[in-house]
């Protein structure tokens, strides 16, 4: 059973309410120890697995589940940081059910800030910085602003519109039916 939803949708803490449940959960992030995106690394101490080693992990993983039982994975890109999804995987993922998380606005924004609200602020200025050629110079430019004023749901309004057409491009991309945004 596949995940899916825009960013801050709550994703990651519905696998761990499942995981919680007893239900078999595959988080290619935890797995992949990062968290997608130019902000994925954020707060993460330890370094990523090696491409090898995720997807044995992976792969590991997926052979011990029980076949008659669900087992629920985030949908996710082709690459989580430096380490590739495996193609055998993401073309299991386009094929299975999902289910679509669509919370209000007001509510990703408030979880985004909650996960990313005591990171380090350079940390936050540089992975706005990486992304400046594809958010755009304005749009890195107003969040960088509100890092630094310390106002981290300005800096979110400010580059959740680019993740969420990113997201639903590659969701379309992938066959799966566009979300309302």
């Amino acid at each position: 059973m596949v995940v899916t939803g825009l960013t801050g949708a709550g994703k990651t803490e519905l696998l761990a309410r499942l995981t919680a449940e007893g239900e078999q959960v595959l988080d290619l992030e935890a797995l992949a120890r990062h968290r997608g995106s130019s902000f994925g690394r954020i707060g993460i101490r330890e370094p990523q697995p090696s491409h090898d080693e995720f997807a044995g992990t992976v792969a590991r993983t997926v052979a011990t589940a029980d076949p008659t039982r669900p087992l629920w994975v985030e949908h996710e890109g082709p690459f989580i940081g430096s380490v590739g999804v495996p193609p055998w995987l993401v073309a299991a993922m386009d094929a299975a059910p999902a289910v679509h998380l669509d919370p209000p606005r007001a509510e990703r924004v408030a979880r985004l800030a909650a996960t990313y609200g005591d990171a380090d602020r350079r940390e936050l200025l540089a992975a706005l910085a990486r992304s400046r050629r594809r958010l755009g110079t304005e749009r890195e430019s107003r969040a960088s602003r509100a890092v630094r004023a310390g106002d981290i749901e300005a800096a979110i309004d400010a580059v959740l519109p680019w993740f969420d057409a990113a997201y639903l491009r590659r969701m379309d991309a992938r066959g799966r039916a566009r979300a309302a945004a």
